[in-house]
């Protein structure tokens, strides 16, 4: 008998995978939006003060996802709300993964224009920050959908024929 990955390590896969490749597959979305609002980036904020913002935002949407995580833990009926509470988390999901596709991109040009000292360093740990925590958020996110649509996670991982070495 080959040893599988067992389900659990399959869905902390999963989610780990998505929550950075959804917000990655967005950043050419959110460089087009940069690209088309050129003007408006060039007259903005001090880089600092804009990563801050930017983060600050995301910080709220993840409380957000978190309050929600707890409601459903609680045993808050949210699947009550019908079509308009999964149309409703949706759309807070994408705005999460939008918010986080352009945090990257303008972090990536916003962070080596600001000036070495600590509005650098409170930058980057901020950057840290939203990095690790985003696999939580769409964990909490995933459940959260799960109870809105009424539907439960089941692995279903089929028998792989090969022996799974040098992974």
């Amino acid at each position: 008998m080959t040893p599988t990955m067992g389900p659990m390590l399959f869905r902390i896969v999963e989610i780990t995978f998505t929550s950075y490749m959804v917000p990655a597959l967005l950043v050419p979305l959110a460089w087009l939006a940069a690209w088309l609002s050129k003007r408006r980036l060039r007259a903005g904020a001090h880089p600092a003060i804009e990563v801050e913002g930017q983060s600050r935002r995301l910080f709220w949407l993840f409380l957000v996802w978190l309050a929600l995580f707890l409601a459903v833990v609680a045993g808050v009926p949210l699947n009550r709300g019908g079509s308009l509470a999964v149309a409703l988390c949706w759309l807070v999901y994408a705005v999460t993964n939008m918010l986080i596709a352009w945090f990257l991109l303008r972090f990536t040009t916003a962070y080596g224009l600001i000036p070495e000292g600590q509005a650098a360093d409170r930058a980057f740990l901020r950057f840290i920050a939203i990095i690790v925590t985003q696999p939580l958020v769409t964990a909490a996110a995933f459940v959260v959908l799960n109870n809105v649509m009424g539907v439960a996670w089941n692995a279903q991982i089929p028998e792989l024929p090969a022996i799974q070495e040098g992974i």
